[in-house]
């Protein structure tokens, strides 16, 4: 009886950790295609409403910054040579959310287009309103 027991009690939390993980896979898709569009449209002042007050982005060889104000203003300085941004869900961790992604990208510079990679850390954070919002943005290129 008790194996009987212990074995529905496993599949149980396997089945709600599944259906407690879909809405949280659909959202942060969903975030990852918004950034996406917001990079490549360019549409820098789309990316604020998705970083938190106290967002912090520390990109790489460059000094990290602070606020969604400060965040869009060096995604805004690097211009719009970036294009074909792509994010690609790779994992997920629930409470906060701990998402990494890995990226594409075509950098473009006059004639000349190199293709980008590389991986995203996002740390997002559920706010009492119900919205996701971005606490910590790290990426490096590979």
């Amino acid at each position: 009886m008790s194996k009987t027991l212990s074995l529905v009690l496993v599949l149980l939390l396997v089945t709600i950790g599944h259906a407690q993980a879909e809405p949280l896979t659909d959202d942060m898709t969903k975030l990852n295609a918004q950034w996406d569009a917001a990079i490549n449209d360019p549409n820098f002042d789309a990316l604020m409403p998705m970083y938190a007050a106290d967002a912090s982005l520390m990109p790489p060889g460059a000094a990290p910054v602070s606020g969604p104000t400060a965040i869009r203003d060096f995604f805004a300085k690097r211009g719009t040579s970036v294009r074909n941004h792509k994010l690609e869900l790779v994992e997920i961790l629930q409470d906060y959310a701990y998402v990494t992604s890995r990226f594409r990208a075509s950098l473009v510079k006059g004639e000349e287009t190199t293709k980008l990679s590389g991986s995203t850390v996002k740390l997002y954070e559920h706010q009492s309103n119900g919205e996701w919002k971005v606490k910590s943005h790290i990426f490096v290129r590979e």
